[in-house]
């Protein structure tokens, strides 16, 4: 039986022509692909061959991922200035008029880069640590509690202390939000025996607590808390930027699963020395976008499976741009990416047409672009 059955996989791998081959595999997920690659060895070469990766980039652009229902496209322009973006050309630009959930004289903050989840935003003032969750659907928000583990000593203030985020996530086995950053003593603190110390914050207890699994020590080696495009959250898990503790160069991504609250790490096979790195999600996938210092081509590649370095596959090359763009600040849901110019005029870049267009609008420091998904489900947690 065994035998035959053999017999008969062998005769229908060997009718089957390569043209329906490769079209059957540009529609597999990335992971699959790699996986795959054991069972032929043209099938390991895959993304050596020029035909199948033409296909494959038009068959996962093209895909419409179901992370992107019910929602829209936001853009943070300044410290103050939120707008909407809709049609197919981003025509439809409405300034949002959100109230200062601070409450402060002074109403700046910043939404952080790891986007929308299920509908709630976390805002932030930039070094004080004060963190908000809001959803701008329902209004609904919660101020985060300051942490008790900072201020347990007398010799210890405010301004001893810098507060960095790093991820922001749901945990889907819990039903509950939560909050990961790093808090860094000032050296005469340290001299005090304190040590430096992650921390995560969780909306259903609302309560802090140490995450004493993490290396403390791993701080030396973070690309940049402040600042956007420095992580992002997808699938359950916050992903960030990681300096590799390797004497190479290199860049890890470190991944943070708030179901389990561990980290896994993933080599990236670029160099920091050479690269400005940025992280987003294209299509539900893990992806870099990378270019050399002081020129507008840009790499776009995207993570088969977290902890697998050979993973990473390099799908665009686009550039070089006549405009004299500065960042990335964004992608949108249709293969859009969005960048700041020298002159702070943002524009958009299509992959699939391969055009860009001014969108009319200034920015900042700062700016970024975020998917947001509108959710009329409470909040949950306490004390609002």
């Amino acid at each position: 039986m065994e035998k035959g059955w053999s017999t008969t996989c062998e005769k229908v791998r060997n009718y089957i022509p390569d043209d329906l081959a490769l079209s059957i595999l540009s529609k597999l997920p990335l992971k699959s692909l790699k996986r795959f690659g054991c069972v032929r060895k043209s099938w390991n070469l895959l993304f050596e061959n020029n035909h199948f990766m033409n296909i494959f980039r038009n068959n996962f652009i093209s895909y419409h991922h179901s992370c992107y229902d019910d929602t829209f496209l936001m853009l943070q322009s300044t410290d103050r200035d939120f707008y909407s973006l809709s049609g197919d050309d981003f025509e439809n630009i409405v300034k949002l008029n959100w109230p200062n959930p601070f409450h402060e004289e002074d109403p700046y903050f910043y939404v952080l880069d790891c986007g929308s989840i299920t509908g709630i935003l976390c805002l932030y003032k930039l070094y004080c640590g004060r963190t908000v969750f809001w959803n701008p659907t329902t209004k609904e928000f919660k101020i985060i509690p300051p942490s008790p583990f900072h201020l347990a000593s007398p010799y210890i203030n405010i301004y001893d202390i810098n507060v960095y985020l790093v991820g922001f996530g749901y945990d889907k086995v819990r039903d509950d939000y939560k909050l990961i950053r790093y808090v860094s003593y000032l050296p005469h603190i340290r001299d005090l025996s304190y040590d430096d110390l992650w921390e995560i914050y969780s909306l259903k207890s609302n309560t802090w607590k140490k995450l004493d699994s993490i290396d403390p020590h791993l701080h030396q080696f973070i690309l940049g808390f402040n600042g956007n495009g420095k992580r992002v959250y997808i699938n359950g898990m916050c992903h960030w930027w990681n300096l590799s503790p390797s004497d190479d160069g290199g860049v890890d991504l470190v991944s943070f699963d708030f179901d389990n609250e561990v980290l896994i790490t993933t080599p990236i096979p670029l160099k920091l020395n050479s690269r400005n790195i940025y992280i987003t999600g294209l299509n539900g996938s893990i992806a870099s976008i990378s270019c050399i210092w002081d020129t507008t081509i840009f790499d776009i590649s995207i993570l088969g499976e977290v902890g697998a370095k050979e993973s990473w596959i390099k799908l665009y090359s686009i550039g070089p741009f006549c405009c004299n763009i500065k960042e990335t600040i964004g992608v949108g849901n249709n293969g859009d990416i969005f960048f700041r110019k020298k002159d702070g005029n943002i524009v958009w870049y299509n992959l699939r047409t391969q055009k860009m267009e001014e969108l009319c609008i200034e920015g900042e420091d700062y700016s970024h672009i975020l998917i947001y998904k509108n959710s009329v489900l409470p909040m949950g947690g306490v004390n609002y």
